[in-house]
């Protein structure tokens, strides 16, 4: 998502699983789109407001970017998650687990190919997991694969050992560029052309315009109903708009200002698809900071801010409001939105029994997304309304980066937190926000990954958001929104954003998907 704060440190294996066993992803090879002979396919043109990818090898930078185009479309995992947040089986046919979820099991799909013809073996997936962690590793989330050993078992099996039982470890495998299956052969080109499994490969790409994929049809799975798909980037929101409306475009993957889907909703020519992200918009607090040091003052800031109002400004009322650090497709989900309700009597008595019946003053930092300049006037006025005088600054994102995220030197931000699953922030080391209680909380999320059933697991993370909502961290405000726009004879789109990549395997102009499909979440 524009403008999201992707997770740029992380000092454990701590992304939930409890994952839902559906059908795989096309998981047989004699899966065929609703294609006929005298249908010819037509190119997909999607107009996206992202940056455009600096390079095409995941492995090798965290780019959202980079895996809205690549993965899961071109390059492939054993195991990916699927719109509705569940886990699929995909390179692995099946997977067992055993040791109290230290030792994974995968049996190697038969017949799978690359594009470039080289059959998918085991050890390419022994391989390809060994390079996470060899001398020399770019892999963005390197540090969080915790894996003793990987090899091969017999004709068609890989086995993985964990260093710790986790029950988070198959999510980061599905989730993550960790998890990404590559031909050997092919690694000095992964930058510029990646070769994978996946139902596309990468045919061009013009630099900061464009990037195209065209059908692989040696694919094993069910083949898109589409001759090739086209990223094509823009850097203003009104000529996106224009484009789609111009038939330049057919689709726009997800609008850079909520608020511009009033133009489509009511022309019967187009979809508007509303549908929810990782992304957890907060009000960041610096616990650490003077008056933010005290509880009673950070429960007066989220009794005093109005979320429905800040939701309806800053998103155009697209979002979901649940109160604290989790989205509905997360396993250990609980919805706190009713702990702090807009109350500013209760706020202007917490200010006064904490010592700040006549306030004081904030700096709110904001980094130059729309989302934080929609909210901040309306933070103004509420936390004024209890005495808080709030000013507000924008500075450009890396600026926000090396100030706010990296050195803690702030205040108060807005910032969308947009990576799935990210709860063990609150328990990471030098975290930006300075929680006081962060060892606490990594024994009892450590613990929780390690615990030996599943029911354990999900109380003991739930356990953890109880705790940090209580001792108001930050400011949840709201889930982000994904929203995409199409032409209404599209199917197969991803319905929700709970992964980076923007999963296409199931595209078509016209026709239709399989039930199993409309089942994990694509639009029928």
């Amino acid at each position: 998502m524009t403008g999201s704060l992707r997770r740029l440190t992380r000092a454990a294996v701590l992304v939930a699983s409890g994952a839902l066993l559906l059908a795989a992803c096309g998981s047989s090879n004699t899966s065929t789109s609703p294609t006929t002979k005298n249908t010819p396919l037509q190119t997909l043109t999607i107009g996206s407001s992202n940056v455009f990818p600096p390079t095409l090898n995941p492995t090798a930078n965290a780019s959202q970017a980079i895996d809205e185009v690549v993965d899961y479309n071109v390059l492939q995992h054993l195991v990916q998650l699927a719109p509705n947040g569940s886990i699929v089986p995909v390179l692995a046919s099946s997977y067992t687990v055993s040791d109290a979820n230290k030792v994974y099991t995968f049996t190697i799909r038969k017949g799978v190919k690359f594009s470039n013809g080289n059959p998918l073996t085991p050890a390419d997936v022994v391989f390809s997991m060994k390079r996470v962690s060899a001398p020399g590793s770019t892999y963005p989330y390197g540090k969080i694969f915790d894996v003793s050993s990987v090899r091969q078992l017999g004709a068609d099996q890989v086995q993985v050992t964990l260093t710790t039982p986790s029950w988070n470890w198959l999510y980061d495998l599905a989730a993550y560029s960790n998890g990404v299956i590559l031909d050997p052969s092919t690694i000095s080109t992964l930058a510029t052309d990646p070769i994978g499994t996946g139902p596309f490969k990468v045919t061009g790409e013009v630099s900061n315009y464009s990037v195209t994929l065209a059908r692989n049809n040696q694919y094993w799975g069910y083949k898109p109903h589409v001759a090739g798909v086209v990223f094509r980037y823009f850097t203003n929101a009104d000529s996106l708009n224009a484009a789609l409306q111009s038939g330049e475009v057919n689709m726009i993957d997800n609008l850079s200002a909520p608020s511009d889907a009033t133009l489509f909703k009511s022309n019967p020519k187009f979809k508007v698809v509303s549908s929810l992200t990782n992304g957890k918009v907060q009000l960041t607090l610096n616990n650490a900071y003077g008056p933010l040091r005290n509880k009673l003052v950070r429960q007066a800031i989220l009794y005093a801010t109005d979320r429905k109002a800040i939701m309806d400004a800053a998103s155009g009322g697209y979002g979901f409001i649940d109160g604290t650090d989790t989205v509905p497709a997360d396993p250990y989900y609980i919805n706190l939105a009713n702990v702090y309700p807009y109350d500013v009597t209760k706020a202007k008595q917490l200010m006064a029994k904490a010592g700040y019946a006549k306030g004081f003053s904030l700096q709110l930092v904001l980094p130059p997304y729309f989302y934080a300049k929609l909210a901040a006037p309306l933070i103004v006025s509420e936390l004024g309304a209890i005495g808080i005088k709030v000013s507000v600054s924008t500075i450009d994102f890396p600026l926000w980066i090396s100030q706010v995220f990296e050195g803690g030197n702030f205040q108060a931000t807005i910032i969308d937190q947009a990576e799935g699953r990210d709860v063990s922030n609150y328990g990471t080391p030098g975290y930006y926000w300075h929680y006081a209680k962060t060892p606490q909380i990594a024994a009892e999320l450590s613990a929780a990954n390690a615990a030996p059933t599943k029911a354990q697991w999900i109380a003991g993370y739930r356990k953890v958001l109880r705790q940090i909502t209580d001792d108001a961290v930050n400011d949840w405000l709201y889930v982000a929104p994904f929203i995409t726009v199409i032409d209404k004879n599209i199917v197969g789109i991803p319905t929700t954003a709970y992964t980076e990549s923007y999963n296409l395997s199931y595209v078509g102009i016209g026709g239709s998907i399989p039930s199993t499909a409309k089942q994990l979440g694509y639009l029928s």
